[in-house]
């Protein structure tokens, strides 16, 4: 819950200073249903996303965060947040590197570590349509909810095309799959479709669904674990 109302007094603060810098982009969700009577449920879901752009150097920053509960038992908490950095060459390719961190208790690990290097290339690189490719490795340290620190080295290759039907309606798939080069059966995969609808200037509805795969999770963890959210999205 914090998280959310964090992430929505960001969006105030950043709109106003992106007025000033036009490099400035950021984008904003946040959704939250609560239901009380015979059974109470409480689940929250937020998503923050900030880019700068200067000459040819791109700064990101990321963050989200999930939880849900029903009847005063967790049935799902996740976070993730992270940094990157990106150099353009040419107009459709870069050179990235960048550091994040996550959690998801239910899929069995308290913290995961990972640090990116590699490149990407614009296949397609219009206002209504984008498809792109990013080809890197990954090295990760995992802290398990039981059991040894792990510590694998990733290939990562990661796909992603969107495009806007109309000025009301837009799409998003995105696949990434992750090779271990440490351990070959602990490979990962993920994949997301997302809807979007805008419902003004600067407001629209998401709905996604996020597919993560790991081959060979942690003591406890399950190898699928499935998202689906309905958020209110604010760009600025």
């Amino acid at each position: 819950m914090r998280f959310i109302i964090v992430a929505l007094l960001s969006l105030s603060a950043f709109s106003a200073f992106a007025d000033e810098q036009p490099p400035f982009k950021g984008e904003a969700e946040a959704g939250a249903i609560v239901v009380s009577g015979n059974s109470d449920s409480e689940n929250y879901a937020a998503k923050l996303g900030m880019s700068y752009t200067v000459d040819k150097n791109v700064y990101k920053a990321f963050g989200r965060y999930l939880e849900a509960t029903a009847n005063g038992v967790q049935s799902a908490h996740q976070w993730e947040a992270g940094v990157r950095y990106e150099r353009e060459l040419t107009e459709h390719f870069s050179l990235f590197i960048g550091q994040k961190s996550e959690s998801d208790i239910f899929a069995g690990y308290t913290q995961r570590d990972s640090s990116d290097l590699g490149a990407k290339y614009y296949f397609i690189k219009e206002d209504a349509m984008n498809f792109f490719v990013e080809l890197g490795l990954r090295y990760s340290k995992t802290q398990p909810s039981t059991g040894a620190t792990a510590y694998d080295n990733y290939g990562r290759l990661y796909t992603e095309f969107n495009q806007a039907i109309d000025k009301t309606l837009s799409y998003k798939l995105w696949a990434e799959y992750l090779p271990n080069f440490t351990e070959s059966d602990a490979y990962l995969a993920n994949t997301e479709a997302s809807l979007n609808v805008m419902l003004n200037s600067i407001f629209s509805l998401k709905l996604a669904y996020l597919l993560q795969y790991q081959n060979v999770p942690p003591s406890g963890g399950k190898a699928t674990t499935t998202t689906s959210t309905m958020n209110l999205v604010a760009k600025f």
